[in-house]
């Protein structure tokens, strides 16, 4: 059975709505937004992008009005709007930021994931112990509070839970890790020890895919995290890369997603047999106790 569409999926698709009905109409976003008493071009931008709701049906109502739409598309989309403005989950974690609350949501909603991490373990393969530790090792250094900690912590478990964990329906992963990401040790040998298990025990279901990409390979290797991420046939391919101090980047643009598609394959082309990956991490954890 296929899983229900969350709240994340509803406000992507009612932004994508509303830019396919904006575009015939031959609006900007700035002219639209202007045509509103009360809606900026921010907003509405976001709005489009997935990560914001209008603040009420009556200035949805409104913007239809203006981009000359059918009754019954109006009364789709008002619908859509209202189901869109429930609370997710991910509302309940606080200080954390506005981008990876979309990221976050974004992926629980992804029917495959295509993930690639060159210095660090990500997130969804991760355990507690591990990302405790890798919260603490820059603590100091971003001055970082106990309870940000503990949220960031929460929700990347809550994260494994809602997307690769889940009963239903759990999307389909494949990783390509870097081995410069498992060699990096943090905490204390038993956390990397129990990282390595963790990975090898996740490679073992059927819906994951592990590669390990060694650092003496003769290939590509991306130079930064990304993470593809295919939403079904409603929704765009959306991708997300590192930039600068950590920033969530994300673009459903065709050339983007293409263009990291394509590393990605040639990556995996390059990389260890999926087969390989516990041995792989049989052999790290043996080597940290020397």
């Amino acid at each position: 059975m296929a899983r229900p569409v969350g709240v994340t999926a509803r406000k992507l698709e009612l932004g994508i709505r509303l830019r396919q009905l904006r575009e015939p109409a031959g609006l900007t976003i700035a002219e639209a937004a202007d045509s509103i008493r009360g809606l900026s071009e921010a907003t509405l931008q976001r709005i489009e992008r997935g990560r914001a709701v209008f603040r009420s049906s009556g200035v949805l109502r409104q913007l239809l009005e203006r981009y000359d739409a059918p009754e019954d598309v109006v009364d789709e989309l008002i619908t859509l709007y209202k189901d869109a403005a429930s609370q997710s989950w991910i509302t309940l974690f606080e200080d954390i930021s506005p981008e990876m609350q979309a990221f976050a949501g974004i992926e629980s909603e992804a029917r495959s994931i295509r993930l690639y991490h060159s210095t660090t373990i990500p997130a969804l393969l991760q355990t507690k112990a591990y990302a405790q530790a890798q919260f603490e090792a820059v603590r100091l250094i971003e001055g970082t509070t106990s309870s940000v900690i503990r949220n960031n912590v929460e929700l990347r478990m809550k994260r494994r839970q809602e997307s690769i964990l889940r009963a239903e329906d759990p999307p389909r992963l494949s990783v390509v890790l870097g081995q410069a990401a498992l060699e990096k040790p943090l905490g204390d040998p038993e956390v990397m020890r129990g990282q390595y298990a963790e990975i090898a025990e996740l490679a073992s279901l059927e819906h994951v895919q592990v590669q390990v990409l060694p650092t003496r390979v003769w290939g590509v290797q991306f130079p930064h995290n990304f993470t593809v991420l295919e939403l079904g046939e409603r929704l765009p391919t959306t991708v997300q890369f590192d930039s600068a101090r950590n920033a969530v980047t994300m673009s459903d643009k065709p050339s983007e997603v293409d263009r990291f598609t394509d590393y990605f394959q040639a990556m995996t082309a390059s990389a260890l047999p999926p087969a390989d990956t516990p041995g792989f991490m049989n052999q790290l954890a043996r080597e940290i106790q020397r």
